[in-house]
């Protein structure tokens, strides 16, 4: 679905199509989860799992796409600045937004958490070191990806291992739900959420641009807040719903593919490369805000509200040093 260019509708029409975004992901993240909760009885696989792999992989489509996109189109810097902000935008504001609404902590599966949370770090710190020199190359992009797959073997194994564990909050009445059903709740859900964060990244653009906005801000905010989207809508729906192990789950496993995946596709497309300075930014904020993630998991492996403030409070401070910072040094610089 290919929207109209923001800088020709008017500011009246971006405004509706904002709030029509936010009705579409409000009603099609509830079904997403829905359907990600029958798929993990059905398959009976934790829920946690089902968050860091299957639902992860369907939410960071729009961070792919576009990444791997402005590669081929001679644009290395909006690639992985995608990549890497959506990093920040996952752990700091989708996370802390669905920890605030929560009326419960959200929790976590400790041994999954374990293996997830060491990834996610060791993942950013190796990308940091790959992309030190300014350059992401098609073989060090092929690296992150072998990573992954290590990763995803390990989590594998562990699930080998605990297959008889019983299921969190299982409830026998849902066994019941027909495969179709849940196929339905699923597809029409992740189709309704990355067709309204389309939606509404395109209408939040052009608002932007009517109120005289940089480009180089609209793209460190607005369009990583937009390629985020499914993952904040995903994360509150979960939260919500009291299945914070998917909604957890599906950011840690988003920031994982976001190095490994997104990052690394992109650079086997095409080679990214980075000014030093907004790699010392992108990259110390990243490890900063996931290091604050992980490690109040670690800690009772929940959140509760005031952790998901902290988390807030830490991305507020990195838009901010975006903003006067940043955004104008780069100015400067063109």
């Amino acid at each position: 679905m290919r929207f109209p260019s923001p800088e020709a509708v008017p500011m009246l029409i971006n405004c509706i199509m904002v709030f029509s975004a936010v009705i579409v992901l409000w009603k099609t993240a509830a079904w997403f989860i829905d359907g990600a909760v029958g798929v993990a009885v059905l398959l009976q696989v934790p829920r946690m799992l089902i968050g860091l792999v299957l639902v992860s992989i369907a939410t960071t489509a729009p961070e792919l796409f576009t990444s791997v996109f402005a590669a081929l189109h001679g644009y290395p810097e909006l690639a992985l600045g995608n990549a890497v902000g959506s990093i920040i935008v996952d752990a700091g504001f989708a996370l802390g937004l669905a920890a605030l609404v929560s009326a419960v902590p959200l929790t976590v599966d400790p041994a999954i958490f374990r293996i997830s949370g060491t990834a996610v770090l060791l993942t950013l710190a190796l990308g940091f070191l790959l992309v030190f020199d300014g350059t992401l190359s098609r073989l060090e992009g092929m690296t992150l990806l072998g990573c992954y797959l290590l990763y995803i073997t390990v989590l594998y194994r562990h699930f080998r291992q605990q297959r008889m564990m019983p299921l969190d909050g299982y409830d026998p009445a849902i066994s019941k739900v027909k495969w179709s059903r849940v196929a339905g709740l699923f597809g029409i859900g992740l189709a309704g959420v990355l067709a309204g964060s389309e939606l509404l990244v395109r209408g939040a653009t052009g608002i932007a641009l009517e109120l005289g906005l940089s480009p180089v801000l609209i793209g460190l905010t607005v369009t990583a807040l937009g390629t985020s989207m499914p993952e904040i809508a995903t994360g509150i729906a979960s939260a919500l719903k009291r299945e914070p192990a998917i909604g957890v789950g599906n950011i840690i496993g988003a920031d994982i593919l976001n190095i490994c995946w997104v990052a690394g596709v992109s650079a086997m497309a095409n080679p990214l490369t980075a000014e030093r300075q907004m790699l010392l930014f992108m990259f110390p904020c990243a490890l900063l805000i996931v290091g604050f993630m992980t490690g109040m998991l670690w800690r009772g492996y929940r959140l509760v509200r005031w952790n998901g403030a902290v988390l807030l409070l830490l991305y507020v401070l990195y838009v901010l040093a975006l903003i006067f910072i940043i955004a104008p040094a780069d100015m400067k610089a063109a």
